[in-house]
């Protein structure tokens, strides 16, 4: 049961190895069925929904609560990204939607945060407001080098 935003979630799961059944799909090692219920604390609205997962993590790797465990921490990571690009880049305010521009401004965005978290800068928005205002062949330059770079670009 988690409280937060306003919201009460609570979350159970139920999982099943699948080599002892007769469920033949090749690579699927367990499925899982995750019921979600949320409450809305300050309308009491309640929502409910119901999720699969299929997986080829055998269940000696993770049981029915690790895997409910992993299915959260995926989306932890995946909201965090995405909170960078929209944040940091506008992502959502992008006016670009010619052909595979969309798609191709995305990924230069996941490159750009991938590349300053792989050298340890948290914070991607204040590293680019910094940019704003360097030369860009300085940012690559110490970016790229073999020296301190996190203490160069902590800026």
């Amino acid at each position: 049961m988690d409280k937060a935003h306003g919201r009460l979630e609570t979350r159970s799961i139920f999982a099943l190895a699948t080599h002892n059944t007769k469920l033949a799909f090749p690579g699927v090692l367990q499925i899982a069925r995750i019921e979600r219920r949320r409450e809305v604390l300050l309308s009491g609205k309640v929502e409910g929904e119901t999720l699969f997962i299929i997986t080829d993590i055998p269940d000696t790797e993770a049981n029915a609560e690790q895997l409910l465990q992993l299915k959260r921490q995926y989306w932890e990571i995946e909201n965090l990204l995405h909170y960078r690009k929209d944040f940091v880049f506008g992502e959502d305010r992008s006016t670009i939607r010619a052909e595979h521009g969309p798609e191709n401004m995305s990924a230069l965005r996941n490159f750009a945060v991938s590349l300053l978290m792989a050298n340890n800068i948290t914070n991607v928005k204040r590293c680019v407001a910094h940019l704003r205002h360097t030369n860009p062949a300085e940012f690559c330059d110490a970016l790229f080098s073999h020296s301190s770079s996190e203490h160069k670009l902590a800026a």
